[in-house]
C-alpha cells in the first residue's frame, strides 16, 4: 500500500477511535464554561466593526480576534438552525473536536510532506491528540481562539512548504489569507513569519530560500501592516499590555520561559504538579524518570556526533515560539498547543534526517520512551476530560443555588469565595455571565456580579467547600478555607502582586495566611459601601454575610 494511502486510512481509524473514547469519557457532555458565556454575548451583541477594533462589551480593546468572534456568532446561529436548545452546547464541543482534528491532520500531512513516511506522520498525529495540555483547549471553548489560530498557522506553515517547491501561485495566495486568519484570530500568530523563515532556513540553507523569499517579504510586510493598524490606528501599547496583566512588559520572561518548558514536557497544571512533587507522588515521579532518562539517552548520544547546531536550532525555534507569551509575562498550560505541535513537527523531521545529521539513535529505545509517555498523556487527558465535566456538573449546581439566593436587585452583588478552578479547570468564574444565561437561557446581561474573590481546589471534595467565617464588626470578615488544597485566588494575580491584596470602592481584601505553595487560605474582608450585598459561597451555595 503506498505510504500516502496508509496515512490516510491510518489517519481516519485514529481519529474515530479518539472520538468514541472521548465519547465515553463524557467528553459531549460537557457545556460552557467560565468566560465562554461572556465570549459568545461579545460576539452576538457587536458588528463586524466593533469586532475588529476591539469595542467589546466584556473583551478587553487589545484582543483584536475578529475571527473567533464571528465564528462563536455563526456557531450560535448553526446550532439554533440544526434546533438544538439553547443550553445544548454539543455543536460547541463537536466543532471544537474537529479543530483538534484537522489541526492534528494538517500537522501530519506537514510531516509526511518532509519525511514521506507514513509512520512518522502519525507519531506527530497522536501526539497532538493525546498530549494532555491540548485536551484542554478542546473542553474549554474560551480556548477556541487558540485552536483556531493554531489551525491556520500550521496549514500557513504547509503552503509555505508547498510553495518553495513548487513555486505555484495558488500556494503563495492561499498562505498569505491564512496568515491574515491567523492574525485575527490571535496575537501570537506575530510569530508566524519569522518560524516560516527559521523552518526554511533549516530545511533549504541560505541559498534554497531565495526561491521564497518573496513570500516571507510579504508575510513581513502583512505583518508590518498589523503592527501599523494595532499601534498607529487602534493606539495599541505597552503600557497597555502592563495595565491589563498588572506588570511590566518582559518583567516575568524567565518564568514564561521556565513554565513554558515544564508545560511541553510535563503536562500538568503547575499547581497540582507542586502538590504531587511535594508529596511524592509515585506517577509523577515515575514519569520524570522516563522523561529524564530519555534526556540523558538523547544528550549522551548527541555528544558523539555533530548535533548542537541541531539542539541550537530548536533552542532557537522555541525562544521565539514562546516571546509572545514572555511580553506579557503571561502563560497557562492551555497556551501550549501551538508551540507543542510546531515543536513536534519540527522534532519529527529532524528525526527523520538522523542519517544526514549523523546522529544514531537506537529507535527501539525512542519507541519504548514514546510508549511510555503515550500511556502517561492517555491516563492524564482522561482525567482531564473527567476534571472538566466535573466542574461543569458542579458549577450547574453552584449557578442554580446562586439564582435561587433572595437578592436585592438595586444593589451590587459580591461573592466571596466563589469555586472558580478545580485543578486546571474552569467553572463558573466571571460569574456574570453563566448567571444571566442560566436565569434566563438566553445569551443576555441584566445583572452584574462582583466575584473577583474565588477559590480553586486541587481535589474534588474540596469544591465549594464551606469557609470558616469569623465577624469581626458590622462590616469586617475574617474568612478562611479550611478544606484540604482549597485556597482563594485572583484570576491575573500572581503568588507576590496577590500579597498586595485588593481595593476598590466596594470592598478591601488583604490576604493573611499562605499555604505551603505560596497560595493565600486566610483574608481579612472590609465591605466599604452600603450600596453592596455581600454573599459567601460554601457548599455549591451562597450565605449573605452583609
Amino acid at each position: 500500500m503506498p505510504e500516502s494511502r496508509k496515512f490516510i486510512y491510518y489517519s481516519l481509524g485514529l481519529y474515530s477511535l479518539y472520538t468514541v473514547v472521548l465519547y465515553i469519557l463524557g467528553y459531549f457532555n460537557i457545556g460552557l464554561l467560565s468566560d465562554d458565556y461572556l465570549n459568545i454575548y461579545d460576539a452576538l451583541n457587536s458588528t463586524f466593526y466593533e469586532k475588529l477594533i476591539g469595542h467589546l462589551p466584556f473583551a478587553n480593546s487589545l484582543h483584536i480576534r475578529p475571527i473567533n468572534h464571528l465564528s462563536l456568532e455563526k456557531s450560535v446561529t448553526i446550532s439554533k438552525l440544526l434546533g438544538f436548545a439553547n443550553d445544548n452546547f454539543i455543536w460547541f464541543r463537536i466543532q471544537n473536536l474537529m479543530l483538534l482534528i484537522f489541526i492534528a491532520f494538517i500537522s501530519g500531512l506537514t510531516v509526511y510532506y518532509l519525511t514521506k513516511r507514513s509512520s512518522v506522520s502519525m507519531v506527530a498525529s497522536v501526539a497532538i491528540l493525546l498530549f494532555p495540555n491540548n485536551i484542554n483547549n478542546i473542553c474549554w471553548m474560551a480556548a477556541r481562539t487558540d485552536l483556531l489560530c493554531c489551525l491556520f498557522y500550521v496549514i500557513t506553515i504547509l503552503l509555505f512548504f508547498l510553495y518553495s517547491d513548487t513555486n505555484k501561485k495558488m500556494f503563495f495566495i492561499l498562505s498569505i489569507f491564512t496568515f491574515i486568519f491567523a492574525l485575527f484570530t490571535k496575537e501570537l500568530a506575530i510569530t508566524l513569519p519569522i518560524v516560516v523563515l527559521l523552518l526554511g532556513y533549516f530545511r533549504y540553507g541560505r541559498e534554497g530560500l531565495r526561491k521564497s523569499q518573496f513570500l516571507i517579504i510579504t508575510l513581513g510586510v502583512i505583518l508590518l501592516s498589523y503592527f501599523v493598524f494595532r499601534i498607529l490606528i487602534l493606539g495599541n501599547n505597552f503600557t497597555e499590555i502592563a495595565t491589563l496583566y498588572q506588570t511590566n512588559p518582559l518583567s516575568n520572561a524567565p518564568g514564561v520561559f521556565a513554565r513554558a518548558l515544564i508545560a511541553l514536557s510535563i503536562p500538568l497544571d503547575f499547581i497540582s504538579l507542586n502538590y504531587q512533587l511535594r508529596s511524592g507522588n509515585k506517577i509523577i515521579v515515575l514519569y520524570l524518570f522516563i522523561l529524564y532518562g530519555a534526556g540523558f539517552y538523547f544528550i549522551w548520544t548527541s555528544l558523539r556526533s555533530d548535533i548542537y547546531k541541531m539542539i541550537g536550532n530548536l533552542a532557537v525555534l522555541f525562544f521565539i515560539l514562546i516571546a509572545p507569551y514572555a511580553i506579557v509575562g503571561y502563560l497557562r498550560p492551555q497556551m501550549i498547543l501551538l508551540p507543542f505541535v510546531i515543536i513536534t513537527i519540527y522534532v519529527l523531521y529532524l528525526y527523520s534526517q538522523q542519517k544526514k545529521l549523523s546522529v544514531r539513535l537506537k529507535k527501539n529505545v525512542l519507541k519504548i520512551c514514546f510508549i511510555a509517555a503515550l500511556i502517561f498523556w492517555g491516563y492524564w487527558s482522561g482525567e482531564a476530560v473527567s476534571n472538566w465535566l466535573t466542574s461543569y456538573e458542579k458549577a450547574k449546581v453552584n449557578v442554580d443555588n446562586l439564582i435561587k439566593t433572595p437578592h436585592d436587585t438595586t444593589k451590587l452583588m459580591i461573592l466571596i469565595g466563589n469555586p472558580g478552578r478545580f485543578k486546571q479547570t474552569f467553572m463558573f468564574d466571571k460569574m456574570t455571565g453563566a448567571y444571566n444565561f442560566w436565569k434566563t437561557k438566553n445569551f443576555v446581561i441584566k445583572d452584574t456580579i462582583n466575584d473577583i474573590i474565588q477559590t480553586a481546589a486541587i481535589q474534588e471534595s474540596s469544591i465549594g467547600a464551606k469557609l470558616e467565617c469569623k465577624i469581626i464588626s458590622e462590616n469586617e470578615f475574617e474568612i478562611k478555607a479550611i478544606a484540604p488544597k482549597q485556597f482563594f485566588y485572583i484570576e491575573g494575580y500572581d503568588n507576590e502582586k496577590i500579597k498586595m491584596g485588593f481595593k476598590n470602592s466596594d470592598i478591601s481584601v488583604e490576604f493573611t495566611e499562605f499555604n505551603n505553595v505560596s497560595k493565600p487560605i486566610k483574608l481579612k474582608l472590609v465591605v466599604l459601601s452600603q450600596n453592596v450585598e455581600c454573599f459567601l459561597a460554601e457548599e455549591l451555595g451562597f450565605r449573605k454575610i452583609y
